[in-house]
């Protein structure tokens, strides 16, 4: 009996190792549902890491400009002109370069109209590249000998100001990227309110004042702020089959821990309503971040375990498995305009994984990686439409403990390239929105379970659930249309309707009899008042595997309609 448990614990893990075994033990029940189930556990510890870092650095732009001087109103057409044949332009060497049609007038009979539209068209220029407070005058000089002389005034910060009369702190220095002397751009404070408006506690806006000398001023920060803390309870049927469907999660967090607007997140979840001596899964998870001027940095941390028996011949063998991973990000703004933000970021993480049967630990499972990344994302505002999109690069490192079993079928030193983009457009003031969103992946190389790509879920291509298609090149694209149905102070309700399609490059490895899927869903978004949500769905699957030919993977088995419902309470 022993031997042949022995065989069957073989069987179970090469459908993950990629480890030879004999023919015979093929045969056996329950192995491909656990090789599947934990191909799934490891997937989606890796994409619970992605989700928290996504959220981490979705900042919302900040929005709306200061009052600033209006341009000064021009003398009335007509009237004596002069001739110019040259324009002396003084102050502009605090800027790369010359603005833009400064020197317009040259080669023309000038009125002090057109003079005073050629200042409109300078102080135009640094408005739009963000100098809102640079300003172009023209002193008193005599133009008959032809040269006409332009000053730049340049406008610069004198300081922060709280507008409660509170001296800046560490908070404000921290989040502006501006300092007293500099040159004072919109860009550099809107950098800034995006800094202190990150804690969802915190909301603020500035107003500019007069400062001590020319061109001088200081920035007056209004802030508004709620408690630090927020407790969030949550329940839905997200879970799977194998660890259990219902999870139960808790999530804490506090903001400006340290007074630098920093964030605090722990979250915990939990199969609790199980018979845990069957199965669960568990998942915890640290996050802190910080933002410094154009930076964002953030670490994390997380454990991921899970437990569930699996059915043999004469006898159940319980399977357990543990992810833990730790990782350390940075962020610096690139670029930023009136309608776009452009980014760079790289991160390091560490991930360790153990697979044990019956109390052994299958050492061909044990995976300890390193694993850097880096890339660049922007997004783009432009009218009733939003774009967000990144690009990077995903490689496995040699350093660090890094290890992976010598005969595992698994490059270490993986490398690969993914991109996402997403579309967001209001119809008008109809409560109708379209969202688009394309998520890609590619490598060349045999990934690891937590960096493969995967379609079939609620955050891929709805409709399909327990059933999942994996590898290491694919893409999806999802199209979902909302409608605020209704709405007023207490209760909300949200429609929305969606149709996806996602493709997976086979491989020597694995392959179904077709290598897309297709699905679509319905659901409705619930809000009743400000502390209770709720999400009711349904997908269908369209088009799937559903025929099973020599040498692929199963065919999938689990129902067409699958439903899903979440609801969550936060203090």
């Amino acid at each position: 009996m022993r031997q042949r448990g022995t065989l069957f614990l073989s069987a179970v893990l090469a459908g993950i190792a990629g480890t030879d075994i004999p023919a015979s033990a093929q045969s056996f029940p329950g192995t491909d549902g656990a090789a599947r189930a934990i191909e799934r556990e490891n997937r989606a510890f890796g994409e619970s890491q992605d989700e928290r870092r996504m959220r981490q650095s979705d900042r919302a732009p900040a929005s709306g400009q200061p009052e600033t001087t209006p341009a000064q109103a021009s003398p009335a057409p007509g009237g004596p002109c002069f001739r110019i044949r040259s324009i002396i332009l003084q102050g502009f060497e605090a800027f790369s370069e010359k603005p833009e049609g400064y020197d317009r007038l040259v080669g023309t009979c000038a009125t002090a109209a057109d003079i005073a539209g050629s200042l409109n068209t300078i102080n135009e220029y640094y408005r739009a590249e963000g100098y809102i407070t640079t300003r172009a005058y023209v002193p008193e000089q005599d133009v008959a000998d032809g040269s006409l002389e332009i000053t730049i005034v340049p406008g610069r910060l004198e300081g922060y100001v709280y507008a409660d009369g509170r001296q800046a702190d560490n908070r404000i220095r921290a989040a502006f990227p501006g300092s007293r002397g500099d040159l004072l751009s919109l860009r550099e404070l809107e950098q800034g309110l995006d800094n202190i408006n990150g804690p969802r506690s915190a909301r603020a806006t500035f107003e500019l004042i007069p400062g001590e000398e020319a061109g001088g001023s200081f920035v007056q920060v209004k802030l508004k702020e709620t408690k630090p803390w927020y407790l969030e309870f949550g329940i839905n049927n997200d879970g799977y089959d194998s660890t259990g469907e219902a999870e139960v999660g808790i999530s804490f967090g506090y903001d400006n821990l340290f007074g630098l607007n920093d964030q605090l997140n722990i979250e915990a979840s939990s199969t609790l309503l199980e018979d845990r001596s069957q199965k669960y899964a568990d998942s915890f998870a640290v996050s802190w971040s910080v933002p410094y001027r154009n930076w964002l940095f953030s670490i994390d941390g997380g454990a991921s375990p899970y437990f569930f028996v699996v059915p043999g011949i004469n006898e159940s063998y319980p399977l357990e498995g543990e992810s833990y991973y730790v990782s350390a990000d940075a962020e610096r703004l690139l670029a930023r305009g009136q309608s776009f933000r452009l980014y760079g970021y790289g991160g390091l993480k560490l991930t360790r994984t153990r697979t044990f049967i019956d109390s052994y630990e299958i050492e061909t499972q044990r995976r300890h990686l390193t694993i850097g990344s880096l890339g660049l994302r922007g997004d783009v505002r432009y009218a009733e439409d939003r774009m967000d999109w990144e690009l990077g690069m995903v490689f496995g490192v040699d350093a660090l403990d890094a290890y992976v079993f010598d005969k595992s079928i698994v490059d270490p030193n993986f490398a690969l390239i993914e991109g996402e983009f997403n579309y967001r457009h209001e119809f008008g003031d109809s409560g109708v929105a379209y969202i688009g969103q394309l998520v890609g992946q590619y490598s060349s190389d045999v990934l690891p379970g937590i960096e493969q790509f995967s379609i079939g879920s609620w955050s891929t291509v709805r409709g399909f659930h327990d059933d999942s298609m994996y590898g290491d090149s694919g893409f999806y694209l999802r199209n979902t249309v909302e409608w605020n149905a209704y709405e007023n102070d207490s209760f909300s309700v949200a429609l929305n309707a969606g149709l996806d399609a996602g493709y997976v490059a086979p491989s020597t490895l694995r392959q179904w009899s077709q290598n897309y899927l297709v699905g679509a869903s319905l659901g409705a978004d619930f809000a009743f008042g400000d502390h209770v949500t709720a999400r009711l769905a349904v997908g269908q699957a369209l088009s799937r595997p559903d025929t099973n030919p020599p040498n692929a993977e199963p065919a999938f088995e689990a129902a067409r309609t699958v439903f899903y419902a979440d609801m969550n309470v936060r203090f």
